[in-house]
């Protein structure tokens, strides 16, 4: 594994996209010496209310500013467990309260997804694109989406992102096993208490800014715990 990095702090967000565009710079540049190239992986993990999809996006970006546009995002959240799974549970009413948890994940799904995108060749042909789909999450629906997001077989590197990408339990460890680079977004309790509130008030999860601090309390800020404490350690760490 590569040594351990912690890119530039809070307050240097575009410093710290152009550290992550150069190692996946350098990732592509290795792929493309290889004899046998093959899809390369990036574990992108973080706790609830961190700004991963807020760093993978600009991240998309910058590379995409730099003529790199093979990459994609491919996130967890389609692997929910749909309300009817959930209803089916032995404790339905805890699963609903902690929806969100690893134990609402269908996390072997998953893994089989991230095991099909790093093991399909990438084609050495002009021959037409073919498509690995994974799912999406529907927020208006609160259930996941089969087959929402399309992923070119061209792709040349993928960004697994997801709370739990790099969760030391099984199966959840076999992620970031596949994974050339891991990358963990970290941000403090208030800071993730505070995004977390507004993000539950302004979808109308919660319309009271107490009740909203205590599902936080109850929910996000449990399984953050639970994320540091059993993280596989990261090449990169991004404080936001």
């Amino acid at each position: 594994m590569a040594q351990n990095t912690t890119t530039p702090a809070a307050g240097s967000l575009n410093a710290t996209i152009l550290h992550l565009a150069t190692r996946v710079e350098a990732l592509l540049a290795r792929q493309q010496a290889s004899e046998t190239p093959s899809r390369t992986l990036v574990a992108l993990a973080g706790v609830p209310g961190s700004g991963k999809s807020t760093v993978s996006a600009a991240l998309l970006a910058e590379l995409a500013a730099r003529g790199i546009a093979d990459v994609a995002v491919v996130p967890m959240d389609g692997f929910h467990l749909t309300k009817s799974q959930l209803s089916s549970l032995p404790n339905p009413e805890e699963a609903f309260a902690r929806r969100g948890a690893p134990f609402t994940f269908d996390a072997p799904a998953f893994l089989s997804l991230v095991h099909s995108l790093a093991s399909t060749p990438l084609p050495t042909t002009p021959a037409p694109d073919s498509l690995i789909y994974a799912p999406s999450f529907d927020h208006a629906l609160q259930d996941p989406v089969v087959n929402g997001i399309p992923i070119s077989t061209r792709t040349r590197l993928i960004i697994i992102e997801g709370n739990y990408t790099l969760l030391d339990e099984e199966p959840w460890r076999g992620v970031a096993a596949l994974c050339a680079e891991k990358w963990f977004v970290d941000a403090s309790r208030e800071v993730v208490l505070e995004r977390l509130v507004g993000r539950h008030l302004a979808a109308g999860i919660e319309t009271d800014a107490r009740r909203a601090v205590a599902r936080v309390e109850a929910n996000d800020l449990l399984n953050g715990e639970v994320i540091r404490a059993r993280l596989i350690r990261p090449d990169v760490v991004v404080e936001n």
